[in-house]
């Protein structure tokens, strides 16, 4: 018997919701039990072995102890809990995590989210392994599990989610929160709709008949070329994957003698761990092998320790006075970057005084970095609890074998494991959530779709018609919020689509009930070429006020920007109307900036705005009769300061208006 991996120690489950236990069995057509503390189920089990109970809802609370018994068989999951459990979807900036690579680098916001009470035992995120092949899995990759929010595991979290599951821990402190985090960078939204979705639309079917033949005709794929897409997956053709980069040629630097506790690493480089070495200077892509002494105090000698270290990425072979003592990953293995590894160390192994730490790291694409904070490398010793801090010192590094990736950043293009393929991701990493229940979703995506006029004029289409299907997914209709990001302000290289596919945020949060948008234009005002804002952490504030306001009834907070809600002509100006326009104001007290407007000609010109209560009246003397108006225009360094009374800013716009004047 076996549950899926969201079933796991350490759920936390949605209160107040039916719950939905469901897997697989050895015997077909047989009575399965299922108990969750006060409550219990039971139903048979297929033909094929499946089965799936439903159970009554649970209010908060905790600890609880599921068993699912069929015959002699039997699943027990430990330490659940019931609360709050909220998915955290889109691309990049969804997934970023908490930590960086570097410990000085402004992203990482680790220490900042650990002294505010991230270490928490009630706070736990769920990740999905990434995975994009054409099979309809129901079940995720290995490797994907809850985690309990500490020092060691809370780095890895997608940094709006722990900021957002935080927030909302402060607010209602008697509640669990569940993250159960699934996204991809670079990822299209039609990646993440189901195929039943977008087949319904005509504008769809061309897209979806090019992926098929691409598919399901090993000529059609054999020659496409390449194209930025992560190659997480079983390739076919192995020899094109190793046209751009490289298989690990294997361990030389062993017989070299650069794990022994004598070897003389005087002529190494010094490195910061964690840290990446490309930047860093070290090397290039390849196997990097770095250094340092430990001082063992007399008291430990003889014990058993453990070794405690970040991700590496990719893989590591590690070793301790020359002997090793754990490895993980291999050949393309790419899941493992950002997992921390524990490895234990025999007793006879540690001696006082003078110890030697050596890892060899072997990465084939993107970053090669040891990963984590510097709070996650540690030597320690179980019996007392006591560690040894192995991030305070510079490393000594030298690289054993390099290489650089051809083509830079462009990945082998596979279309059976493509994770820009229309409905590719939601069969992979949506489906085998559903149907646990959750909360609501939280989202973050927008800035790949923005990349092809095509792709950003079906926008509005697309991503209604994914909250549409992933509700009706999970069968909550209305009853599951979904919260997002408006793209926040890019030195785009499409600026015009870039503002399409914000306004089109917009309309879709007018048009479609129980969703809510937040922006951005303030949170990353001075980071115009960096894809990625910092400061997640409002981010995920803003998002929890959606929920607090929406969701849970605080009519005290306005939960968002000022929201351009619609349009009326008044002779050759314009009226705008504004959903969460209260006290809308000048944030910095100067007069409304950033409004534009243009006639039939589609020539923009700076527009007045004058305040009119919570409207506003919009006019320029060269345009008499407006067809268009818009607002942050330039979406690299936005000029508007339109705010209403909670200082949150307005969203950015472009409004078509009735040529009728």
């Amino acid at each position: 018997m076996r549950l899926p991996a969201i079933w796991s120690d350490h759920a936390i489950i949605q209160r107040n919701k039916p719950i939905v236990v469901w897997g697989w069995c050895d015997t077909p057509r047989v009575m399965v039990h299922a108990t969750l503390g006060p409550v219990s189920a039971q139903a048979p089990s297929s033909w094929d072995g499946r089965f799936m109970l439903r159970l009554p809802p649970l209010s908060a609370g905790g600890p609880l102890e599921l068993r699912v018994t069929c015959g002699k068989e039997e699943c027990v999951c430990r330490d659940l809990h019931v609360g709050e459990v909220w998915l955290v979807s889109g691309q990049s900036n969804a997934e970023f995590p908490l930590m960086t690579f570097t410990p000085e680098d402004p992203l990482d916001q680790t220490p900042q989210y650990l002294q505010e009470g991230g270490e928490d035992p009630l706070l736990r995120c769920f990740t999905t392994f990434d995975d994009a092949l054409v099979n309809w899995p129901d079940q995720l990759p290995p490797g994907s599990s809850w985690q309990l929010s500490s020092k060691e595991t809370a780095p890895a979290f997608t940094a709006i989610g722990a900021w957002f599951a935080l927030f909302h821990r402060k607010h209602f402190p008697e509640v669990p929160v569940g993250i159960v985090h699934s996204s991809w960078g670079g990822t299209p939204v039609c990646a993440w709709t189901s195929r039943e979705t977008l087949a319904r639309r005509p504008e769809n079917r061309a897209m979806l008949e090019a992926d098929d033949l691409a598919v399901y005709k090993k000529e059609a794929w054999k020659n496409l070329g390449t194209r930025p897409s992560f190659p997480d997956c079983i390739c076919e053709d192995t020899q094109r994957f190793e046209d751009i980069t490289q298989k690990d040629p294997g361990n030389k630097g062993f017989a070299l003698g650069y794990a022994r506790e004598d070897f003389d690493d005087s002529q190494w480089k010094t490195m910061t761990i964690p840290g990446s070495w490309l930047t860093q200077k070290i090397s290039t892509h390849g196997s990097l092998w770095v250094r340092r002494e430990v001082t063992i105090p007399p008291a430990w000698a003889n014990q058993p320790l453990m070794l405690n270290l970040g991700g590496v990425d990719k893989h590591d072979i590690t070793y301790f006075n020359g002997v090793q003592v754990g490895a993980t990953g291999k050949d393309f293995d790419t899941q493992y970057w950002l997992t921390p590894r524990h490895y234990p160390i025999p007793a006879e192994l540690v001696k006082p005084g003078r110890n030697v730490v050596a890892i060899r790291a072997y990465c084939f694409l993107y970053d090669a970095a040891f990963t984590g904070g510097a709070h996650a490398y540690s030597l320690e010793n179980p019996a007392t609890g006591e560690t040894i801090p192995l991030a305070d010192i510079p490393w000594k590094a030298w690289p054993e074998y390099a290489f650089v990736p051809q083509g830079g950043r462009q990945e082998a293009f596979n279309p059976v494991c493509d994770s820009h393929a229309p409905h590719r991701l939601y069969e992979n990493k949506i489906h085998p959530l559903v149907p646990f229940p959750i909360r609501g979703v939280l989202w973050y995506q927008g800035e790949t779709d923005a990349d092809r006029e095509e792709t950003t004029n079906l926008y509005a289409m697309r991503f209604r018609d994914l909250i549409e299907d992933w509700r009706h997914a999970w069968g909550q209709g209305e009853d599951f919020p979904f919260y997002y990001v408006q793209l926040a302000n890019y030195q785009a290289s499409h600026p015009e689509n870039w503002l399409k596919i914000q306004d089109a945020q917009r309309r879709v949060f007018l048009d479609t009930p129980e969703t809510g948008v937040i922006t951005a234009t303030d949170l990353a005002l001075f980071e115009p070429l960096d894809i990625h804002p910092h400061d997640k952490r409002s981010f995920g504030h803003r998002l929890f006020q959606l929920a607090l306001r929406n969701l849970y009834g605080d009519t005290s907070v306005i939960p968002q920007g000022p929201t351009l809600d619609g349009t009326t002509r008044e002779g050759q100006a314009l009226r705008l109307h504004f959903r969460y326009g209260e006290g809308l104001c000048a944030k910095d007290g100067q007069p409304l900036r950033g409004f534009e407007m243009a006639g039939a000609d589609g020539v923009l010109h700076p527009a007045q705005a004058t305040l009119q209560g919570e409207e506003i009246l919009l006019s320029s003397p060269q345009v008499p009769h407006p067809t268009l108006c818009q607002y942050n225009g330039k979406v690299d360094l936005p000029e508007g300061n339109l705010v209403n009374r909670a200082g949150l800013p307005a969203l950015s716009f472009r409004q078509e208006v009735d040529e009728t004047p």
